[in-house]
């Protein structure tokens, strides 16, 4: 793995140092081009003053001519010098001129009109400055020179580019190392974790990027996340098996009883059996809305309610419980207070709330319904021992076991954790006090936006 980011390193270097090359080279030569073709036109410009000012004392031009080519050709680093003749036309006068480079470079309309002109062609650059001007003939001095880009320009770059690669493949080995070894070890915790060791650890280097010390704490999270996961289904499953067995056990006792005929009251044994039952199926139909709420496959019918009445209808129902256990029940729900959700998940909600606060209270529940500003608030209040500051978070979790002891025995003790999953969909709030009261008791308040 290593050598491939090595390869892979050098190749995207390479690849960059000769597209930068070309261009560097590219751009040196033309302004390499561009400085010649300058240069040799302040050359023709200042061998034709010189001209002019023979002229001005020699009417002779072909004394002219005759002095100003030998003067040219001594000048260092001329490729050609000569004398352009141009009618007023723009078009050679006679024949066109033998010149290094193609004829057509050059402005003939610019050099009638009086005018310099220059170029690049064929490597050389060129400039023509007129001379003088006779009977429709135009005279001008042209001088050509190779443009001076130095050739060992290109090994430069071949030797910067070689020096370069060979930094840079020393410096991508350290690096790709480094980054291969972390994850090559990442990589074999991922596989020890999905093997079900859940105790696997990444061991974070000092000198570790920050992106491999991201992974590593990443794995390590998940793993002990898992870990964590794997002994609260123990935890869990413990629980239910205990919760299911108690009635089972129950059932079967009563019935085996009423069979053998050795129980003196047997409507009494019958009651218990049916009691024992519900309270099976109760808790059977809690696990299957838990497995339905996880997999996002329950359904909720919304609509505009008055909350305050489905509150009270299902706090109402659960008197016959609260009767039996001896603890009071207070209902205050307001008129009125109308939501967009669905009735009967929030008749849910309120029983589960009802029946958590039975199980702990010590002598009264308080339920309430309440018309915010923007929003419906239910609260279930109790007045039990309350929960441990360190179990407020974990209150919902549906395999949270608390560190209290319930007072009595109510609902499936999955309650809470289907409270959350319901509140939830139904793009509401939750929220737990506790204590509620100074030393003791808890409230958990649930709040819904309101219809209007």
């Amino acid at each position: 793995m290593g050598a491939r980011i090595t390869l892979a390193f050098v190749a995207v270097l390479a690849l960059a140092l000769t597209l930068a090359g070309g261009v560097s080279l590219y751009l040196v030569r033309h302004a390499a081009a561009d400085d010649t073709r300058r240069l040799v036109l302040q050359q023709t410009y200042d061998l034709a003053h010189r001209e002019q000012a023979i002229y001005r004392n020699d009417k002779d031009a072909s004394r002219i001519i005759a002095a100003a080519l030998p003067l040219v050709a001594s000048v260092a680093g001329i490729k050609q010098a000569a004398i352009v003749t141009t009618s007023a036309k723009g078009t050679f006068v006679s024949a066109v001129p033998k010149l290094d480079f193609s004829p057509r470079s050059l402005d003939c309309r610019a050099l009638s009109e009086g005018l310099a002109t220059s170029g690049i062609d064929r490597g050389l650059a060129f400039a023509a400055v007129p001379l003088i001007s006779a009977a429709g003939v135009h005279l001008s001095f042209l001088l050509a020179r190779t443009v001076s880009t130095s050739g060992a320009s290109v090994w430069y770059f071949v030797l910067a580019g070689g020096i370069s690669l060979l930094v840079a493949a020393a410096a991508a080995a350290v690096i790709s190392r480094r980054v291969a070894r972390r994850v090559v070890a990442a990589a074999g915790a991922a596989e020890r974790i999905a093997g079900g060791d859940f105790s696997t650890r990444l061991e974070a280097g000092s000198h570790d990027y920050a992106e491999l010390a991201t992974l590593s704490t990443s794995l390590n999270q998940m793993a002990e996340h898992l870990e964590d996961l794997r002994d609260l289904d123990r935890q869990f499953l413990l629980s239910v098996s205990h919760d299911l067995r108690t009635p089972l056990t129950s059932i079967r006792g009563y019935a085996e009883a009423i069979a053998e005929g050795v129980t003196p009251d047997t409507a009494q044994a019958a009651s218990i059996v049916v009691t024992e039952a519900v309270r099976l199926e109760r808790l059977i139909g809690d696990l299957l809305d838990l497995a339905r709420l996880g997999a996002h496959q329950f359904s909720l019918h919304t609509g505009r309610f008055d909350a305050g009445r489905v509150v009270a209808e299902a706090a109402d129902a659960l008197r016959y419980e609260f009767d039996a256990a001896g603890v009071g029940l207070q209902v205050s729900a307001i008129e009125g207070a109308f939501v967009e959700a669905d009735p009967d998940r929030l008749a849910q909600v309120v029983t589960n709330l009802v029946e958590n606060a039975l199980k702990f209270a010590a002598s009264g529940v308080a339920v309430s319904c309440e018309l915010g500003r923007s929003a419906v608030t239910v609260a279930v209040s109790d007045d039990g021992p309350g929960i441990d500051p360190a179990d407020l978070g974990h209150v919902f979790e549906r395999h949270f076991s608390s560190s209290r002891f319930p007072a009595r025995a109510a609902g499936s003790g999955l309650g809470l954790a289907i409270v959350a999953e319901l509140v939830a969909a139904m793009h509401g709030g939750l929220e737990v006090t506790s204590p509620a009261a100074p030393g003791h008791g808890t409230c958990i308040t649930v709040s819904l936006n309101r219809a209007d």
